[in-house]
């Protein structure tokens, strides 16, 4: 992929992104409210999610602490999905396709679904 097209994906991730947070965070500062869990709401029970927004913006203010122990799984998904963003940016290398081909296999993602479900019945039997 040619830099300048890789600097383009770059900066329109970026902006996409800063757009999302931006709104969300003015969102909720403007009105108080954060959304609630249709899963819990229907269920009772805490989704794998739950918690995840007040760990991102933990994770926003620099508090690790804080947003593992408002949701375990948020921090170990931002540095996955940072992986698959730098292999998105640089699919041209080989070490980066080594790697997205790794965190994209059949294996990693049942793994990570099978770790979501384990998280979520731990977390409703636990009360975590």
């Amino acid at each position: 992929m040619p830099p300048k097209q890789r600097i383009v994906r770059a900066a329109v991730a970026i902006v996409a992104a800063a757009a999302l947070m931006s709104f969300y965070l003015l969102a909720v500062r403007l009105t108080g409210i954060m959304p609630r869990c249709l899963f819990k709401w229907a269920t009772g029970w805490d989704c794998p999610g739950c918690g995840s927004q007040r760990a991102l913006l933990a994770l926003l203010h620099g508090d690790i602490i804080r947003a593992i122990e408002s949701n375990l799984l948020i921090p170990f998904a931002v540095v996955y999905l940072a992986l698959l963003g730098t292999g998105w940016l640089y699919p041209d290398r080989p070490s980066m396709h080594r790697l997205h081909s790794h965190i994209t296999s059949p294996f990693a993602l049942t793994f990570i679904a099978v770790t979501i479900i384990v998280w979520t019945i731990i977390r409703n039997l636990i009360g975590i």
